[in-house]
């Protein structure tokens, strides 16, 4: 078994990584597929006696994934209004969850 990784930028959501396992899945010769939303990554292991990675990209191009092209889409453009002058500073977002939504959630129970 050959193991390959492929970049794909337009693999932003879950539902994404399904359509993409659905694709592999298809082909012959297609062993384990690991897809990561997170990572814009699919690892595959894959039998080259029976396939290869043109033909692996080809699938993941058909399916809407080009290998290394595209991007995640941006809804809105960041201009003065809509962007938070805080970004650059802090780096990275934190939130809390309201204690009054856990409650009224019944989840409160596990924290």
């Amino acid at each position: 078994m050959e193991k390959m990784a492929l970049d794909v930028p337009n693999l932003w959501a879950d539902h994404h990584v399904l359509d993409v396992r659905d694709a592999l899945a298809s082909l012959e010769g297609i062993g384990d597929v690991y897809v990561s939303s997170a990572w814009k990554q699919i690892l595959v292991n894959y039998d080259a006696d029976k396939t290869d990675e043109a033909t692996i990209e080809k699938a993941l191009l058909d399916a809407g994934y080009p290998v290394g092209e595209g991007g995640v889409p941006i809804l809105v453009e960041p201009n003065d209004l809509r962007r938070d002058p805080q970004w650059e500073i802090l780096g990275a977002r934190l939130t809390q969850t309201n204690r009054a939504d856990l409650e009224m959630s019944g989840e409160f129970r596990r924290y």
